[in-house]
C-alpha cells in the first residue's frame, strides 16, 4: 500500500478525514466525520487516473441500491476536486470493528466457530445480493467487515457485475487468488464463481490467511492454476489437524473445478454449513501455542522427542476450578512421527465435537 496522499484534518467536500484505515493499488479508505449530519463514514477515496470515473462511480450506485444487515450501504459519491487533481469520494457506513484479518489470532486463523458464522452472514448477503441480480465477484477475507454485533458485512463492490436473470457476464476484473478456474478459462462469472470465492475465504480463515498466497508463490502461478482446474485447490495437506470432515467437505464443495458440482446457490452453502454442530474450537495465544476452547473447559497439549520416540501430553483445565490435569487417554509415549500426528488430531478433534 502506498503512502497515504491526504492528512488527518483534511476536508473534502463535507467529510473531515480523521485517520487512514486502508486503502491499496485504488486508492485510501479514512474514518472521516460528516460535517453535515455530525456523524462518522468510512470513505473511499479513489484515484481518478486509476481508472474511468464512470467504473468508479459504478461502485457507488450499485452499493447505494443495497439495503440488507450483511452488505455494506453507500451514502453519498462524487469527484472532488484537490490540489492534486480530481478524486472519487464513496462515503458508506463505518464499521470500528474492521476487516475480518483484524480478527485474526498470532497465528493468522479465526476461530472456528467465528469464522463459520461470519461465513454465513455473508452467505446471507450474497443470497440478497444475486437475488438483486448482482455477482459481488471478490469475496475475500478482507472485504468482510465485522459489524457491531460481530457479524460479517460484505463490501467493495469496485469490480460487482450486474446480471440479470443471473446469466454468465464477464469480469470486470479478478483477484487472482480466488479466480474460479471457468474465469480463467472464458473469462465469465456467475453466481457459482461467488460460491467459489466464498469457499477459499473460509478456507483461509481457518487455515491460515496466507496459506492460498504462499502456496502461488512457492509453486508459481501456471502450476497454481492447474491446482484450481485439476479441483486440487485447497490440498488436503493444507488444512490444520482441528479441522473436521464436515466442514472439510463444505469447502471442498465449495470449490469444486466443475461449478456443476459446487453448491447451486448460497442458501444451499449457508444450509450446509448451519447444520455443522461445533463443541468447542483451537486458536492460538500470544507465543503461538496452540489453545483449545470447550464450555467451561480449556485445553492445551506437550509434546517432546527422546531416544525412545515422541511424548505426547494433553491437558484440561476447568474454568470455575482452575485446576489442570492430564487427559491420559489422549496422552501417549514412545511414540512415531506418525502416530505422534494421529494423537494431537484426535486430541484436537474430540475438543472440537465436544468428546472430552
Amino acid at each position: 500500500m502506498s503512502a497515504p496522499k491526504f492528512n488527518a484534518g483534511d476536508q473534502l467536500y463535507k467529510y473531515q478525514l480523521q485517520h487512514n484505515i486502508g486503502g491499496g493499488y485504488f486508492g485510501e479508505v479514512w474514518l472521516a466525520h460528516d460535517l453535515t449530519l455530525a456523524r462518522d463514514v468510512a470513505i473511499k477515496i479513489l484515484d481518478e487516473s486509476m481508472a474511468p470515473v464512470a467504473e468508479h462511480l459504478n461502485e457507488a450506485k450499485v452499493g447505494n441500491r443495497l439495503e440488507h444487515a450483511n452488505v455494506i450501504h453507500v451514502h453519498y459519491a462524487d469527484v472532488v476536486t484537490t490540489p492534486s487533481g480530481n478524486v472519487v469520494v464513496i462515503a458508506m457506513d463505518y464499521h470500528p470493528g474492521g476487516s475480518a484479518t483484524t480478527q485474526l489470532n498470532p497465528s493468522n486463523f479465526m476461530p472456528m466457530t467465528e469464522a463459520i458464522r461470519i461465513t454465513i452472514d455473508i452467505l446471507r448477503g450474497l443470497e440478497y445480493l444475486h437475488e438483486s441480480g448482482l455477482f459481488h465477484n471478490d469475496v475475500k477475507p478482507s472485504n468482510i467487515l465485522v459489524g457491531p454485533r460481530g457479524e460479517g458485512i460484505l463490501t467493495d463492490y469496485g469490480i460487482s457485475c450486474a446480471s440479470p436473470g443471473l446469466k454468465p457476464a464477464k469480469a470486470p476484473n479478478a483477484y487472482v487468488l480466488h479466480k474460479a478456474p471457468e474465469t480463467i478459462a472464458t473469462g465469465n462469472i456467475t453466481l457459482s464463481t461467488d460460491i467459489y470465492q466464498v469457499g477459499l475465504t473460509l478456507f483461509r480463515l481457518l487455515n491460515g490467511i496466507g496459506t492460498i498466497r504462499d502456496l502461488r508463490s512457492s509453486v508459481g502461478n501456471a502450476k497454481f492454476e492447474e491446482l484450481k482446474a485439476k479441483g486440487k485447490l485447497p490440498r488436503k495437506q493444507d488444512y490444520l489437524p482441528f479441522i473436521p470432515p464436515s466442514v472439510a467437505r463444505v469447502i471442498a464443495k465449495a470449490t469444486k473445478a466443475d461449478p456443476a458440482d459446487r453448491f447451486q446457490s448460497a442458501l444451499d452453502m449457508r444450509r450446509a454449513l448451519e447444520a455443522i454442530a461445533l463443541a468447542g474450537y483451537w486458536t492460538t495465544d500470544a507465543t503461538g501455542d496452540y489453545l483449545g476452547v470447550s464450555g467451561n473447559q480449556t485445553f492445551r497439549f506437550s509434546q517432546e522427542k527422546s531416544n525412545h520416540g515422541y511424548k505426547f501430553d494433553a491437558f484440561r483445565t476447568r474454568l470455575e476450578s482452575g485446576n489442570e490435569t492430564r487427559v491420559a487417554k489422549m496422552s501417549g509415549s514412545k511414540l512415531t512421527s506418525e502416530e505422534l500426528k494421529k494423537h494431537m488430531k484426535s486430541f484436537m478433534l474430540s475438543v472440537v465435537n465436544g468428546e472430552l
